[in-house]
């Protein structure tokens, strides 16, 4: 690791961030839960946290009002006046917090579902409401503007995977995390950087490994079921050991899923990864519920909450996913640069018509939702970290007094 240099270096970090962050407000809303927060469980992780986004260039207004038991609207209402004020780059809501659920239509090969929305959290502009005056959220329109995000979001949400670890709770997951996050930011925490592109039997594996090479540096390794490799094929117990022993920047699964486990020739267990201990950075899940964040143990926060190395699961709360066509648009930003919930807001507003969703759009992606940090850079992009003693009096500035 290179030595931690001095002052003036901390300047050249945040001005590497500049050409990024002009065009847009540098605002992040990092939304707590107020009981998460009050407990004082997490006080040293999330201010490693705030210091961490500071020194990347950002500035983070901590809200800790809300709770799961409060409004979604209030939420959302929140959120769109820091943005129509202030401005806002994007939001990380971190606990137990309120979500808003949509019914996406029968569509593209999809029964019709309800399903939490992180969409209703980043298209601040358009207008979300129930058909008929009822009290379900059904019909999405462009309300003062337009069906596409104005801003990115993340979610840091471990209470419902305490069940897979007895012996921690929902704060020491979340404390581990920010460890975990901060060691990859001072590049204490590196991989080869390589990628798996994973690909099962219903889906053409040549267009998701030509896509995942847009955002690796170096060589993606493409399974399938070829015939002549059979050793290769696809399945649970295949892709199992290449958690326990393969390690990459990325992985891209496509596989069929639920909340709770992956299905290919054998399942892929929530409460079997703990074991593999997978020293893998980034997923990105085509597996349809994998980051159904409501769900207990639900399978993407595992892999980035639990044991290894995860930083972020990009997937979808409901059956669909990101289909290949359009993956380019998202992996391609990740290799220029980009933070994960840049590549996810640039993915709605180019591969996705934001001036009107149709049916198939919104029963394919309306659950896409990114688990983890959504400032984190792939590490081709990782400035060299500045001196603890700089980080340390960023996380002194940051210091917030208690309700």
């Amino acid at each position: 690791m290179a030595r931690p240099r001095a002052v003036s270096f901390l300047a050249l970090w945040v001005l590497c961030f500049a050409s990024t962050l002009d065009a847009q407000s540098t605002n992040v809303e990092v939304v707590v839960d107020q009981d998460l927060y009050n407990s004082g469980e997490i006080d040293a992780g999330l201010a490693q946290y705030l210091a961490d986004i500071g020194a990347q260039g950002y500035n983070p207004i901590l809200t800790t009002e809300f709770t799961s038991a409060s409004a979604s609207s209030e939420l959302r209402a929140h959120l769109a006046t820091r943005y129509n004020t202030q401005g806002l780059a994007g939001a990380v809501f971190i606990g137990h917090l309120p979500v808003q659920n949509f019914y996406s239509p029968e569509s593209g090969r999809i029964s019709g579902e309800w399903h939490p929305s992180d969409l209703y959290y980043t298209d601040l502009d358009g207008e979300w409401s129930a058909s008929g005056g009822g009290a379900f959220v059904n019909v999405h329109t462009d309300g003062t503007g337009d069906v596409g995000p104005e801003i990115w979001m993340g979610r840091l949400t471990t209470w419902n995977l305490t069940l897979l670890h007895p012996l921690r709770t929902e704060a020491g997951l979340l404390n581990d995390y920010f460890a975990k996050n901060h060691a990859y930011r001072t590049l204490a925490l590196t991989v080869p950087r390589t990628g798996l592109a994973y690909t099962d039997d219903d889906w053409d594996h040549t267009a998701r490994a030509a896509a995942l090479a847009l955002a690796v540096e170096g060589a993606v390794n493409d399974v399938w079921n070829d015939t002549a490799t059979p050793a290769d094929e696809t399945t649970a117990a295949n892709y199992k050991w290449r958690l326990a022993n393969e390690t990459y920047e990325h992985v891209l699964l496509s596989t069929h899923s639920s909340a709770q486990h992956h299905s290919m020739s054998g399942t892929v267990e929530n409460d079997e990864l703990a074991a593999l201990d997978p020293q893998v950075l980034f997923y990105h899940l085509f597996a349809c519920s994998a980051a159904k964040f409501t769900d207990f143990g639900y399978i993407a926060g595992e892999y980035v909450f639990g044991e290894g190395a995860g930083l972020a699961a990009v997937g979808t709360a409901k059956t669909g996913g990101m289909m290949s066509n359009l993956m380019p648009e998202y992996f391609g930003p990740l290799g220029t640069g980009s933070t994960f919930g840049e590549a996810m807001l640039g993915w709605w507003n180019t591969a996705v018509d934001p001036g009107g969703h149709t049916d198939v759009e919104r029963a394919w992606y309306y659950g896409m939702t990114t688990i983890g940090d959504p400032l984190l850079l792939t590490q081709a992009h990782i400035p060299e970290p500045a001196s603890l003693a700089l980080l340390a009096a960023g996380a002194l500035g940051l210091l917030r007094r208690r309700r």
